[in-house]
């Protein structure tokens, strides 16, 4: 019985752990699939918090993504307001530098949470 009670707790830990982990994380496959229109979420710390911005993909020539930054942060990843693009400013990242964003990166921990 003991056993039967202690298997079980794994196995509700062992699903814990991976549904945790897989929350607010993306695979290096979906970094390297984004294409135009897709819109990128970071979260990262800021003062004690944690803080959310996006960025929409407008073009990828070569090695080279650019985007239209959000116009806002958030301390709420599903903010309408982050959907506000500044479509005035078009900056750029390297592929191999969004790729970094995988795992949490610098003192800010800044890491993309997910892809749409």
């Amino acid at each position: 019985m003991r056993i039967k009670k202690l298997l079980t707790f794994f196995i509700i830990s062992t699903v814990i752990f991976v549904i945790g982990c897989g929350i607010n994380s993306v695979t290096r496959a979906e970094l390297e699939a984004v294409k135009p229109g897709s819109v990128i979420t970071y979260r990262y710390q800021k003062d004690g918090k944690s803080w959310f911005y996006a960025d929409k993909v407008t073009r990828i020539e070569g090695d080279t993504i650019y985007y239209n930054p959000s116009s806002k942060e958030g301390t709420a990843g599903n903010d309408e307001r982050l959907r506000s693009f500044d479509v005035g400013r078009e900056l750029s990242i390297k592929k191999a530098d969004l790729l970094k964003y995988e795992t949490e990166q610098g003192d800010e921990r800044k890491v993309v949470i997910w892809i749409e």
